[in-house]
């Protein structure tokens, strides 16, 4: 079966680079008029992008409910995420919306959500940076590695790839 989706996904991945390629050439070939070129594969990227987007959502779907404890991890991240994001947005987002570049229009809602991604990118990379620095600091509290769960279907993983070697 996974070699069924594997295929399958190859070869919508090598249809999709074959239409890009296409109208990219279009668009190299007649640069004067490459209006309806250009359209053309701005719907098309649109549609690339909602395909992935769905995909990606299905896989993960698919993965939490076949994994149900981790669900709860899943939740509390879920979670924690949106509060990093009202904190980014109700606490330290300005809705005064600044005109720095005289032909945008911008009005005072887009500019604070524009804060709140802004500060919510802030927040996300100082928490990575201080955990890559302090990760060596916290295992070495723990005496041990801390174990790392395995799927159900990691054996069954396992038992292929050595069958596939011999």
């Amino acid at each position: 079966m996974d070699k069924k989706i594997s295929l399958t996904s190859k070869i919508i991945v090598g249809v999709i680079a074959v239409i890009g390629l296409l109208f990219f050439i279009m668009i190299m070939k007649d640069t004067e008029e490459a209006g309806g070129s250009i359209d053309g594969m701005l719907k098309f990227t649109y549609l690339v992008l909602v395909l992935t987007v769905l995909a990606s959502v299905w896989v993960w779907l698919k993965e939490m409910f076949s994994h149900p404890g981790k669900l709860k991890q899943t939740a509390i991240v879920t979670v924690l995420f949106l509060a990093i994001v009202a904190i980014a947005k109700f606490v330290l987002a300005s809705n005064k919306a600044e005109h720095y570049y005289p032909n945008i229009d911008v009005d005072a809602k887009t500019s604070g959500w524009v804060d709140a991604g802004l500060y919510t990118f802030y927040i996300l990379g100082t928490i990575a940076v201080l955990l890559m620095f302090l990760s060596p600091v916290l295992s070495g509290f723990g005496g041990k590695k801390a174990e790392v769960e395995e799927y159900e279907g990691d054996e069954e993983y396992e038992e292929e790839e050595e069958s596939e070697e011999a």
